[in-house]
């Protein structure tokens, strides 16, 4: 409990003290005053009622303090904490009026709250929204129906329990408003607890394909999209069914697991988002119904293929290929986008193709057998990266996620096999400029060996890699 609550706590035992001591002083006033005769009953009088008034009001408030305020405050984490609060506190003022009554009035209402059943009938008419919400948060917290914390929704209304008094439920919505809803109507409708007994939610997203495109290959990528997304569980894993073929498309439900519902609104932007960005580089239609008359060009922003050579001509360990090789390469290869926060690709994976950044930044992380990630470097635009899975089919050595949107050229190792077979001679070009690079990014060289040492038997080593992934 912070400094400031514990001051408040204690200000209703400082009051209720000061009204005793107030009391008394003026007890203290009376009896001297009729020790020394004074001739005013009128007054004395009024002075007992007032004595009699103060001590009851301190005694109320020692006795709220004491039963209500000190014992819930550090309660209150608990959800039934402030009904029963709320409870003792109104029990306290009720007998504190009844004896108010009775003892400067001379009322006493207990008979006739005991023998008349028409006011007993009454006060029960009146009070029975009262009653029955009072009675409907005992059955709440004891039945452990909805509690503090809980995303809950009743009705059309949808939030988070904030406090369940012995009147109303407060919800907080998503747009940070209050809804106070009176307990009876939770005993009369459906409530559906997002969080309780566990807090484990299920997504679905429905997505349609094209008839053209493998169910299987569909529901890998969706598969692959739901477990790399953030704040998605790997245990129960995500799962793809295929709902029905209809009149214009496959119809495909994506189901995965998040650990509080609070994040549903985030996880599927995310998703759904990421379902964008892989379909396109995938060539997955999203096919417009059938009914719908309109010319489209297949899915994806095509760019020119000079976009695609000019970039390609920018790549040093390409500037042995001739300007036909180079069309050939540039034939073959693709514009790939990712969103942020996307893979590119992943360390440990099978690879034959090279990225070329050409708008927005990657970054480059390596994982140990731990599974720990280590920051390595930011690509740029103009940067590139893959060129040794490429050109040996090697696994990647590195996981590269997208900094921020980006788009890639994407070269194909399908380019170089026809160019390594008409000209040996070019792997042997290529194995030097990549062993060169390979040197100029190495942790470090052997002191034994000289920097030409090093790149030439770096370069024989890539070479006879290059040889035999393309079997020349």
């Amino acid at each position: 409990m912070e400094i400031k609550d514990r001051k408040k706590l204690f200000w209703p035992m400082f009051i209720g003290l000061a009204f005793i001591l107030t009391a008394m002083l003026l007890r203290e006033g009376i009896f001297y005053a009729r020790a020394d005769g004074v001739d005013m009953p009128g007054l004395l009088f009024y002075g007992e009622k007032a004595y009699i008034f103060l001590i009851i009001v301190g005694v109320v408030f020692l006795l709220r303090w004491l039963v209500a305020d000190a014992p819930f405050s550090f309660l209150r984490k608990y959800t039934i904490a402030p009904l029963i609060r709320t409870i003792s506190t109104l029990l306290i003022y009720f007998g504190a009026g009844f004896y108010i009554l009775f003892k400067l009035f001379g009322i006493n209402l207990t008979p006739l709250l005991t023998t008349s059943a028409v006011l007993t009938g009454i006060m029960v008419l009146s009070l029975q929204d009262t009653i029955k919400n009072l009675f409907t948060g005992l059955w709440i917290n004891m039945d452990r129906i909805v509690a503090k914390g809980d995303w809950v929704k009743v009705g059309d209304k949808e939030g988070k329990v904030m406090e369940v008094t012995w009147r109303t439920t407060r919800l907080l919505t998503r747009q940070n408003d209050y809804i106070y809803i009176p307990n009876r109507l939770l005993a009369e409708g459906v409530i559906d607890n997002f969080s309780f007994p566990s807090p484990l939610h299920k997504v679905l997203i429905d997505i349609g394909a094209s008839f053209g495109d493998p169910p299987n290959k569909v529901i890998d990528t969706l598969v692959e999209i739901a477990a790399d997304t953030k704040g998605v569980l790997k245990d129960p894993p995500p799962e793809v069914w295929i709902l029905h073929i209809g009149d214009f498309d496959v119809k495909y439900r994506l189901r995965a697991c998040i650990e509080d519902y609070r994040d549903e609104l985030d996880i599927k932007t995310e998703i759904n988002k990421r379902i964008w960005y892989a379909f396109r580089r995938k060539r997955i239609e999203i096919p417009f119904p059938s009914r719908t008359l309109y010319h489209h060009k297949p899915a994806g922003v095509h760019y020119p293929h000079d976009f695609i050579l000019n970039s390609l001509k920018t790549i040093d360990f390409l500037a042995p290929l001739a300007d036909e090789e180079m069309k050939r390469v540039a034939a073959e290869a693709k514009v790939e986008s990712f969103c942020s926060g996307e893979a590119m690709v992943r360390q440990g994976e099978q690879g034959e193709t090279c990225y070329f950044i050409t708008s927005g930044s990657a970054d480059v992380y390596v994982y140990d057998e731990a599974g720990r990630a280590a920051f390595i470097t930011t690509l740029k635009n103009g940067s590139f990266f893959g060129e040794m899975s490429l050109l040996t089919g090697e696994p990647r050595k590195a996981t590269v996620v997208a900094k921020e949107d980006s788009t890639c050229v994407v070269i194909d190792s399908a380019a170089f096999k026809m160019i390594f077979s008409e000209q040996p001679v070019m792997a042997e070009h290529l194995s030097v400029i990549l062993a060169r690079r390979l040197s100029e990014h190495a942790e470090t060289v052997s002191k034994a060996a000289s920097r030409a040492e090093a790149e030439m038997a770096a370069q024989r080593n890539i070479l006879g890699r290059i040889k035999k992934f393309f079997k020349i």
